[in-house]
């Protein structure tokens, strides 16, 4: 069975310190394999948002070690079959499975075992592998075919517990998209990541957290979006109005980025 003391420890933070990035801070985001620690780019990056549980804690420790902050992922809304925890889900917890994501399969937020057993380990392995911070993803089954009659208060609430829970072990906490519950949680995040403001011009969901001093990590994925086909797209600049287009928010204040939607190292700034 999958435990979170797998992880070893590292030193307490400073009691009731949680850490605010700035508005502006310039980021990137790996998923699909570890941060490579040889390239140059690193320097020109605050803020990394990697994977809670492919991330090596030496990664970590190395890119604090340059004075970047690190941010775990990790997906509150969905089961994903592959993950060291899938075991301890409760069949009677899941829902239908995501449109063009196999293996994952959406949430009832409400269960207890998800919530005091499963996401509490996640957190648990964040501040024991010595994230600044976690990104818990798919926070918005509501808007979606989810299978278990989710609303915007199962997700205010949960987002709300995920805030508590994090801030309790000293990490900050971002919301991942679900804009329009962004006026009901605002106080308790440090910052927004955003997917595709842009493209679904809902870029004003998200202006409250420019306004409060929190940064919107905005990312775009141009060549496709969310197409199967698409997450091996090779690495080439976007340019034109399609440029122009992804970097619009910037004048909003956003933190924009451009990357293939299988988040591999590659980024596209400018």
């Amino acid at each position: 069975m999958w435990s979170s003391s797998a992880a070893p420890p590292v030193p307490p933070r400073p009691a009731g310190f949680i850490w605010q990035p700035r508005v502006g801070a310039t980021w990137n985001y790996v998923l699909h394999h570890p941060v490579r620690l040889d390239d140059p780019a690193i320097e020109h990056f605050d803020v990394w948002i990697v994977d809670l549980f492919d991330t090596p804690t030496s990664t970590i420790a190395a890119l604090h070690a340059r004075n970047r902050k690190v941010i775990a992922y990790f997906s509150a809304g969905t089961y994903e079959n592959w993950r060291p925890d899938a075991a301890l889900f409760p069949l009677t917890s899941l829902g239908r499975p995501l449109d063009d994501w196999a293996g994952e399969r959406w949430l009832d937020p409400t269960n207890h075992t998800i919530r005091h057993t499963i996401m509490r380990a996640r957190l648990d392995l964040a501040a024991q592998k010595g994230f600044d911070g976690v990104d818990p993803d798919n926070v918005d089954g509501w808007d979606n075919k989810n299978g278990l009659g989710l609303t915007k208060d199962h997700a205010v609430d949960y987002v709300l517990w995920i805030a508590r829970e994090a801030h309790a072990r000293g990490l900050a906490v971002g919301l991942k998209n679900a804009g329009a519950v962004v006026a009901r949680v605002l106080g308790e995040m440090q910052w927004a990541v955003n997917e595709q403001a842009v493209q679904f011009g809902d870029e004003d969901q998200f202006v409250p957290f420019i306004r409060a001093g929190k940064p919107v990590f905005h990312v775009e994925y141009p060549k496709g979006e969310d197409s199967e086909s698409d997450k091996h797209n090779d690495h080439k600049q976007v340019t034109g109005r399609k440029r122009d287009k992804c970097f619009k928010a910037r004048a909003l204040g956003f933190s924009t980025i451009i990357k293939n939607v299988r988040l591999d190292q590659w980024v596209q700034t400018s």
